[in-house]
C-alpha cells in the first residue's frame, strides 16, 4: 500500500520560497537593463530578432596598424584581445566617446604575440554586408567607428 505525501517543513518552505524570489529578481533587474552582465539569467540582445533577409548585416571588427601602416584583422576572443565582441559592443558608444578604452585590448594583443612588432593603432570598425534574398550580395563595406593611436 503506496504511503501518503509528506508535507515540507517550514524550514524548507522558506528556503525553496526565497530561491525563487531571488531567481525573479535577477531575471527582472537582467530585463530591465538590458544588460548580458548576469547571463544566463540576462538577456541575449544577438538572439532577440531576425535579420531582413534584403537587409545588411553589421559585424564589429578590429583591425591593428603597425610601422608600415598597413591594416590587417584581428579577432576578438580571449586567446587574442581578451575581450569578446558582443563585449566591446555592449559598450560601443563609451568607446566611441573615449577611444582610449581600446588600449588594454592593444596591450593585450600585443602581450599575446610577443614576436611580432607592437601595435601603432588599433582601429574598432564595422563590417557591412548587404543581404539581397538571405544572401551577401556585393562587397562588403567597412568603416572605420574609432581609432586608438599608440603614445
Amino acid at each position: 500500500m503506496p504511503s501518503s505525501p509528506s508535507r515540507l517543513s517550514p524550514v524548507s518552505m522558506t528556503w525553496r520560497g526565497l530561491v525563487v524570489l531571488l531567481c525573479v529578481g535577477v531575471l527582472s533587474v537582467g530585463g530591465l537593463t538590458r544588460s548580458n552582465d548576469l547571463f544566463p539569467f540576462g538577456v541575449l540582445d544577438q538572439f532577440s530578432y531576425g535579420t531582413d533577409p534584403d537587409g545588411e548585416v553589421v559585424n564589429t571588427c578590429l583591425q591593428g596598424v603597425r610601422e608600415d601602416g598597413e591594416p590587417f584583422d584581428i579577432r576578438f576572443g580571449q586567446r587574442s584581445v581578451g575581450i569578446e565582441r558582443a563585449d566591446v559592443e555592449n559598450n560601443l558608444p563609451a568607446i566611441e566617446a573615449d577611444p582610449q578604452l581600446l588600449a588594454p585590448l592593444a596591450a593585450q594583443y600585443d602581450r599575446r604575440h610577443p614576436e611580432q612588432p607592437p601595435l601603432d593603432a588599433l582601429v574598432l570598425c564595422q563590417r557591412i554586408t548587404q543581404l539581397q534574398d538571405g544572401t551577401a550580395h556585393g562587397e562588403d563595406e567597412l568603416i572605420e567607428v574609432t581609432r586608438w593611436e599608440a603614445p
